[in-house]
């Protein structure tokens, strides 16, 4: 699957680079937009966060699958081949976020109230390229007839088999909608400012943990447990504890400031 959607020459613009290139650029417009006030420094930061999104959704998908790279050194960071990994994409974004805003000054809770927002939209288009692309396609089930037509569809897997599935790539998108909603909600109603990028994070691993146990596609097990559902594990809890001591700093620095008026 991943069909050409344009062709020029000898270049191909594929589904999945579609999909992927449409949220990053509506993240990109959040962000500047948000950060309206200084343009420039913000579209620096979504410079930096977005080549170290690559990079580490390559790195993360790569050391996932290194039993397959350790003899394919050459493709390793060929990304026609496919293969990129959420988890890293997340470290990367952040990391390059995060170090270009202490650069330039900027309100860093400003910005991570920014990428909340961002975060589900990914989440919905990377599943729709993933629904173009053979990738995040769920196990087979034995006919359609027993599911709702939205559950269950005939689709490829990496082998070119089709056959009856789980539509995890509607599901995911539909979950990282519906947390796309509650961000909406928390930022309308100016609730969790500051925090409401780990909140969004924590629900998104889980979510991505519950969905991944359908996962049909393979990834090696640790100690019995899908690596991917042990990583979304462990971001969760990474963004639980994050959560916990943003909202204790808010509720200490409101306590001080009582005390002091």
């Amino acid at each position: 699957m991943n069909p050409i959607v344009l062709q020029l020459g000898g270049l191909e613009l594929r589904a999945f680079t579609v999909w992927i290139g449409l949220g990053a650029l509506l993240c990109a417009a959040l962000i500047v937009w948000r950060g309206r006030a200084q343009p420039i420094p913000h579209l620096d930061v979504v410079v930096a966060a977005a080549l170290c999104g690559v990079i580490g959704a390559r790195a993360g998908h790569v050391a996932l699958n290194w039993a397959y790279f350790s003899e394919h050194i050459g493709e390793v960071w060929s990304l026609s081949s496919g293969g990129l990994n959420w988890h890293g994409a997340l470290i990367g974004c952040l990391f390059g976020a995060q170090a270009v805003a202490e650069w330039r000054r900027l309100d860093a809770a400003r910005l991570r109230d920014s990428l909340a927002l961002c975060l589900p939209i990914g989440g919905v288009v990377t599943w729709a390229a993933c629904a173009e692309a053979t990738c995040g396609y769920g196990i087979e089930v034995r006919t359609l007839a027993d599911y709702p037509a939205w559950l269950a569809v005939e689709s490829l897997d990496i082998y070119g088999v089709l056959a009856p599935r789980l539509n995890l790539p509607l599901i995911g998108a539909a979950y990282a909608g519906a947390l796309g909603v509650l961000v909406l909600l928390l930022t309308w109603q100016r609730k969790l400012s500051g925090a409401r990028l780990w909140l969004s994070v924590a629900l998104y691993a889980l979510g991505m943990a519950l969905i991944s146990s359908f996962r049909a596609e393979y990834v090696p097990y640790w100690f019995g447990v899908r690596a991917d559902q042990a990583l979304d594990a462990i971001v969760a809890l990474w963004a639980a504890v994050l959560l916990w001591r943003a909202l204790r700093d808010q509720k200490k620095e409101r306590w001080l400031a009582d005390a002091s008026g």
